[in-house]
């Protein structure tokens, strides 16, 4: 009974190594999902002349189909502005989209910055005109394609990182033990 307690404990702290790798890996898609909202956005507000609730709907409709959990959360995120400004008018979209990014699950793989950052591109949307909007979506692009590289850059040396520690911790726990 002993060794299986050991076992056990030491798979768990292994999977905790594969989780944090895999945390790792799904940041980097989110961030990937939310540059590709923000092109789309871009194209529905410059090159269709859509209204902002509109880019939003379209925008948010197109990435939630076929999603589920994390992955369906930036179309849910524009679906719920957007909703919020249909039904109650006076709410200012900036007021709108900082509280709904306050909203996102705390267990949302997005760090601190990145959450700050996605946060800053609801302050200047929407109640400027067409260029100023042009260059809000450009700067949030601009510093989601930092994450996004640093991500790339550093994301199978901290995934392989990630799981060897928590093999190596398992493995020691196992001989601590035992």
């Amino acid at each position: 009974m002993k060794y299986v307690g050991i076992l056990m404990m030491a798979a768990a702290v292994t999977g905790a190594g594969f989780l944090a790798a895999e945390r790792w890996r799904e940041r980097l898609l989110l961030l990937l999902q939310f540059r590709q909202m923000v092109y789309y956005l871009k194209g529905q507000i410059l090159y269709t002349n859509a209204t902002l609730p509109e880019a939003l709907y379209e925008v948010g409709t197109k990435l939630r189909d076929g999603k589920r959990g994390n992955r369906a959360e930036p179309g849910l995120l524009l679906l719920r502005v957007e909703r919020r400004l249909r039904e109650d008018g006076k709410t200012p979209f900036s007021v709108a989209w900082q509280e709904e990014v306050e909203r996102l699950p705390a267990d949302f793989p997005m760090s601190k910055s990145d959450r700050q950052i996605l946060a800053a591109l609801g302050e200047n949307l929407g109640y400027a005109d067409r260029k100023m909007q042009e260059r809000t979506l450009l700067f949030y692009l601009e510093q989601t394609e930092d994450s996004i590289a640093f991500l790339k850059k550093e994301s199978d040396g901290r995934m392989r990182l990630y799981r060897c520690m928590g093999m190596a911790a398992g493995l020691f726990l196992m001989v601590l033990m035992v």
